[in-house]
């Protein structure tokens, strides 16, 4: 067992490596860089939505899971308001309620959606813009959401709000419990787009590990990091 898990797609989009050529490596690279051997799922994404559903539920059992710290990584496609896993704003609750079952009462689970514009709410005109209820009813808002009501009340949810590269995306966005039975408004970007850290973030995410490392991170830890940089 171990306290970090990751999903990928099992195959390749038709005409495409996507999966080979960056969900796999990258999932790989990531359990890698923390030092988990055993903890990536690959789910059969030639299923049904309900199939991937039940494949990534089935996977989540409070046997996953050591004690302590529950981190979930999941790379795949996104839209603003789905996975390509079969779960969107509508059935949300469901992967909530299965992270919470493999939790084990943990209240502070991490997930972490290296999918494309997952971060992205129905308020966003670009998908980028600095909003103070950025991202709030897309997927990564409703996620956040859900795990709190669940009773995940300090839970926190990391997404893309663009398309992009799965792990070098720079425009990230952070969802918080914040101790809330019911969850909040949007969340927030960990680097402002245009601010004095947004070209050392991009190089960051591109040239070090430091996209693996990220979603662990407090953000004054990471704008330290930067600024060392």
């Amino acid at each position: 067992m171990t306290n970090i898990i990751a999903f990928a797609p099992a195959f390749n989009t038709r005409g495409r490596s996507d999966t080979t050529g960056a969900f796999q490596p990258e999932a790989k690279a990531f359990l890698k860089f923390h030092g988990v051997t055993g903890g990536l799922f690959l789910i059969d994404n030639h299923r049904t939505d309900f199939e991937m559903r039940e494949q990534v539920r089935g996977v989540l059992t409070p046997e996953v899971f050591d004690q302590g710290g529950k981190y979930i990584a999941i790379f795949c496609h996104g839209l603003s308001r789905q996975i390509q896993f079969g779960f969107d704003t509508r059935n949300v609750d469901q992967l909530a309620e299965a992270i919470g079952r493999a939790s084990r009462g943990w209240p502070s689970p991490v997930v972490v959606l290296y999918c494309c514009s997952t971060a992205r709410g129905w308020r966003d005109k670009m998908g980028y813009l600095p909003e103070p209820v950025g991202g709030d009813g897309g997927f990564a808002d409703a996620l956040r959401d859900a795990l709190c009501r669940a009773g995940m009340t300090t839970c926190q949810v990391d997404a893309h709000t663009t398309a992009g590269h799965t792990t070098r995306n720079p425009y990230v966005r952070r969802f918080e419990g914040k101790g809330s039975p019911v969850g909040g408004v949007g969340g927030y970007f960990l680097v402002a787009p245009g601010s004095k850290l947004w070209k050392p973030w991009v190089k960051a995410l591109r040239d070090t590990n430091l996209r693996y490392e990220f979603p662990f991170m407090q953000v004054s830890e990471l704008h330290e990091r930067l600024m060392g940089a």
